[in-house]
């Protein structure tokens, strides 16, 4: 988990929202010793710059992973690839 908030931070600070933060989306690659070596995030196709304080409005995701701002309508920022990581964090 601590790479994969730390994969979404980097995200966020170079303006990006992911907007569709799932296991689906997340590749694992292993060491030799089969350990977990490096976690990637993938799929970028709903991805969108944000940058500031600007809201976004367009509902996207996938409905397990989907923050309620989103599903409310009234606007939403980066702090929606977090929820999505809750819900992981959650599931495992």
């Amino acid at each position: 988990m601590k790479q994969l908030f730390e994969a979404t931070s980097y995200i966020h600070d170079v303006g990006f929202v992911h907007r569709n933060i799932k296991p689906e989306n997340i590749l694992i690659s292993l060491g030799e010793d089969k350990c977990i070596k490096e976690i990637k995030i993938t799929n970028f196709v709903n991805a969108k710059l944000n940058f500031g304080d600007d809201l976004l409005f367009e509902t996207c995701g996938t409905p397990n992973f989907i923050a309620p701002e989103v599903l409310k309508g009234a606007g939403y920022s980066h702090k929606i690839d977090e929820w999505g990581l809750g819900v992981i964090m959650y599931f495992m």
